[in-house]
């Protein structure tokens, strides 16, 4: 299930910072898009698109009334994404998110026409063109870097920013994009460190430096070792690269978040079960789970997943239950087999072995 926040809508008929069902918010930008090219006005606010982890997963601006473009959210999000072209390997992903759009969109908001989109000139609309099609998931080495990549580009889109800076200025700034695209972010991370940045661009330049290893420097853009943890527990390494630089960071900047991401991969569950003083994220929600599955707290277990809108914790509670109960009863057939039979009772080992397996994978699948 996706959902929708909205920021800095000046009209009240939206209310700003509310978490809105995907459905809904395409149900009152359509409302609020109607009123107002009635009434002949228009304003714009900023959106983003969030899954049921609180993952973001688009950002944007939508236009109201007269000047606007799409009639409503669905329209927008859908024609800008369908616009992207993805690798073979990432394209599963980019279909799931149309697919979740469709699916929650109610057919009478889907027929209206949209309008062209109007951009500054045609050399700018070839350039973003081409830059908003390689901009969904997975194309970066690091994810969150990814994402806010993105997410960074078609605010870029969306505000035309820096266009002040002219033709030229545009063209350095979208080539530094598509280089960090390609895991060279070197260039961007001089033009955002040359200029008096916006909150979104020092927002970009902290998951810039993570990509590069500058985890200092990050820090000294944001003076929080809360959320560099929490963003170096997220990236996309290997559990030792992982590892290591969490040590390194909780060395010289100790949190509890710290300790806890690392017991985690550690695979420290006493550690990560008795410890409750941490900023919650999904991922360390479903670390408690694990945790607590391991050590045989069913009970705990489903509390937990309780605490979360990510269905995956639950159903992994479900699962290592199911999986547990068909160990026993193999273990029970196992103890009523004749140790003289030993073809069934190599059978069975057999069978016990592989849901041990299946239960281990399912422990760790995250």
């Amino acid at each position: 299930m996706l959902f929708v926040r909205f920021t800095d809508v000046p009209d009240t008929r939206i209310q700003n910072y509310e978490r809105l069902p995907f459905a809904e918010a395409v149900v009152v930008t359509h409302n609020l898009h109607q009123a107002r090219s009635e009434e002949g006005t228009n304003c714009s606010g900023d959106f983003r698109l969030f899954d049921q982890k609180d993952e973001l997963l688009y950002r944007g601006t939508f236009t109201f009334g007269s000047e606007g473009t799409y009639p409503n959210l669905y329209h927008q999000v859908k024609d800008r994404i369908q616009r992207i072209r993805t690798k073979k390997e990432d394209n599963a992903k980019k279909m799931w998110l149309l697919d979740e759009i469709e699916s929650e969109t109610p057919d009478d908001y889907k027929s209206h026409s949209i309008k062209s989109n109007p951009i500054v000139s045609s050399t700018y609309q070839s350039r973003l063109t081409r830059l908003q099609r390689r901009l969904i998931y997975g194309a970066a080495t690091v994810g969150i870097l990814f994402t806010s990549l993105f997410t960074a580009a078609q605010w870029f889109i969306d505000k035309e920013a820096h266009a002040e800076q002219g033709t030229g200025g545009e063209h350095t700034w979208l080539n530094a994009y598509e280089q960090a695209l390609q895991g060279e972010e070197s260039s961007l991370i001089d033009l955002l460190e040359r200029k008096d940045r916006s909150e979104e661009e020092d927002a970009l330049l902290i998951d810039l430096y993570l990509a590069e290893g500058k985890d200092q420097k990050a820090l000294e853009l944001t003076d929080d070792p809360i959320l560099i943890e929490t963003k170096l527990a997220g990236l996309h390494l290997s559990d030792k690269e992982k590892l290591e630089r969490l040590q390194d960071f909780q060395a010289s900047h100790p949190t509890d978040e710290g300790a806890f991401d690392i017991a985690v991969l550690e695979r420290n569950h006493k550690t990560v079960a008795k410890t409750d003083d941490v900023e919650w994220t999904a991922p360390r929600v479903s670390a408690k789970v694990t945790a607590y599955l391991y050590l045989g707290d069913i009970e705990s277990a489903n509390e937990w997943a309780s605490k979360t809108n990510d269905s995956a914790a639950q159903e992994k509670v479900d699962k290592y239950q199911n999986i547990t109960a068909t160990i026993d009863g193999l273990n029970e057939k196992l103890k009523k087999t004749s140790s003289k039979d030993t073809s069934a009772r190599e059978k069975i080992q057999a069978a016990i072995a592989t849901k041990e397996t299946d239960l281990e994978t399912t422990l760790y699948l995250d």
